[in-house]
């Protein structure tokens, strides 16, 4: 206890009750939770985008084709790694349902293997999608503004996609609620619009060497991009339930053994 106790006592102790309410033990438990799923939620965003963006890079040097993004491009795409979709994952709401998971061993590595398929899933979708649309639209062999502003949006619409799975590791995105995170909502809203000047404002095409798209062009990347969001929620489906399957089985087995 912090309020009435000797300044021996709150050095010698692990944990000091500021308030001297036992409950606050639950909320700090709730609050140190989710702080580490959030930076778990953080990582795999970064390192998906970022496995995907470099080995589109080095994909292209490897085939021997033209380099589907130049270098302001890159350099955007990075500021949206970096920037507000990125950082809004760390604000998540508290997900009340933490403290009935069991005590994580505190010597597990952040980046398990559970969340090493995640990423490498999520970057093997983004980087065939993008490469899949750079060969689309150079079907001439030459590459044109269009060309590059297709890869380079179809890129910006996957990372966006790849962030809204990203909030949760294993409930759905309508279970968590979609508007739930209002930090998260601000950050994509504000780097759409972001990517919609730098594609349809003349100074900014002259600088990114970008291309006006039809709503056709928007339709099609937008259908294309969300498969990265629902085949992540494809496969949070199949976890929960084999997880379910599984639990339901222990609780059979020690149903028998303690009738045993």
């Amino acid at each position: 206890m912090g309020m009435n106790r000797t300044d021996v006592c709150k050095e010698a102790a692990d944990m000091i009750l500021v308030d001297d309410d036992f409950a606050t033990i639950i909320a700090a438990i709730e609050e140190g939770k989710c702080i580490f799923y959030n930076i778990r939620n953080f990582v795999r965003f970064q390192l998906s985008t970022s496995i995907a963006a470099l080995s589109l890079i080095a994909l292209a040097t490897l085939m021997g084709i033209p380099n589907p993004l130049n270098a302001m491009q890159i350099l955007w795409i990075n500021i949206i790694m970096d920037g507000p979709p990125a950082q809004s994952l760390g604000v998540e709401p508290v997900d009340h349902e933490v403290v009935t998971r069991a005590p994580r061993d505190t010597k597990r590595r952040i980046i398990s293997r559970g969340l090493l398929i995640n990423v490498l899933m999520s970057a093997a979708i983004i980087i065939a999608g993008t490469l899949w649309v750079f060969n689309r639209e150079m079907s001439d062999n030459k590459i044109t503004p269009r060309d590059t502003t297709m890869t380079f949006t179809c890129f910006v619409l996957f990372d966006m996609w790849n962030a809204l799975s990203c909030r949760s590791q294993s409930k759905s995105i309508f279970a968590i609620g979609l508007c739930a995170n209002k930090m998260f909502l601000l950050a994509v809203s504000l780097s759409l619009l972001g990517q919609a000047l730098v594609v349809y404002c003349p100074p900014l095409q002259k600088i990114f060497v970008t291309e006006a798209l039809t709503g056709h062009d928007l339709i099609f990347l937008v259908c294309l991009t969300s498969s990265v969001f629902f085949a992540s929620e494809i496969k949070k489906v199949i976890e929960r339930l084999l997880k379910k399957r599984s639990n339901k089985y222990s609780s059979k087995a020690q149903s028998a053994m303690d009738f045993v």
